[in-house]
């Protein structure tokens, strides 16, 4: 597929579903090589045959995004299949719910060890791979508007989107030597599977959450998986450091919405 990524080799992590899979399918459209990886490998495997499928090039890896050889073992399997890496959507994460009074250890050392510690990992190995093929690129990391504020009843998932927006702003300074582009996303109310029982319920994703929004819906993972590709691609070649909200306007007009109130803890629980 010709495209503004021909020729670039991408890897996506929590590609199997949501965000990550519209972005992988995204990347290969605009003409990538793209490692769809997941802790889920038979979806991630799944994702990548739709993709050959259209006429694409992908391949399917099993990755605990958690474990840092894993990231290892992910970024060399990319790199001997396609020869190098240039590109990255640091994806994978998962939500949390509970008060900062009720968290668990376990919680917060599971939110922590995937949505912050498996971003750093993810962050090192491939952007070492970028690094050793010397032509530069570009890494995505996905935070949320989450990271952008706080909310009730989101103390481990707040902190760990916003944990990535530092580490994100600190590659900048690491990785520009290396001319490695280095920016974030966050993402607001997204209709995926993140939102549970909410997810595809019209009555919720065209009712009560659409209302809060000043372009009046909540967003599809194909509009966030294309401002990825932007950011990814060189008609973005002089963006890094950027923690871009792509949320409906929702963070502009309810900055401080989800304070404490009923109503607004069901806006961010649900958080990108």
């Amino acid at each position: 597929m010709a495209g503004k990524l021909f020729g670039k080799t991408a890897l996506v992590t929590g590609a199997a579903s949501g965000i990550g899979r519209a972005s992988a399918i995204q990347l290969a459209s605009d003409g990538a090589r793209v490692a769809c990886a997941d802790l889920n490998g038979e979806g991630a495997e799944a994702v990548a045959k739709e993709i050959t499928r259209a006429g694409g090039e992908a391949i399917g890896l099993r990755l605990d995004v958690s474990d840092p050889a894993d990231n290892e073992r992910a970024v060399a399997a990319v790199v001997k299949r396609f020869g190098a890496l240039q590109l990255a959507h640091l994806n994978a994460g998962i939500a949390a719910t509970s008060s900062v009074l009720d968290t668990t250890l376990e919680e917060w050392n599971r939110t922590i060890a995937i949505n912050l510690s498996g971003v750093f990992y993810g962050l090192q190995a491939s952007a070492r791979a970028i690094r050793d093929g010397r032509k530069g690129g570009a890494i995505v990391i996905t935070s949320s508007d989450a990271g952008l504020r706080g909310g009730g009843g989101m103390g481990s998932y707040c902190a760990s989107k916003h944990g990535v927006l530092g580490l994100m702003k600190c590659a900048v300074a690491d990785l520009s030597q290396f001319k490695i582009r280095v920016n974030a996303i966050c993402p607001g109310v997204i209709d995926t599977p993140i939102l549970g029982p909410l997810h595809k319920n019209k009555a919720f994703t065209e009712g009560v959450l659409a209302a809060a929004h000043p372009l009046g819906r909540v967003g599809q993972p194909e509009e966030i998986g294309r401002v990825v590709s932007f950011l990814l691609s060189d008609e973005a070649s002089f963006i890094t450091g950027v923690g871009l909200s792509i949320d409906g306007g929702l963070n502009a007009v309810f900055g401080a919405f989800g304070g404490g109130g009923q109503d607004g803890n069901v806006l961010e629980k649900i958080n990108g």
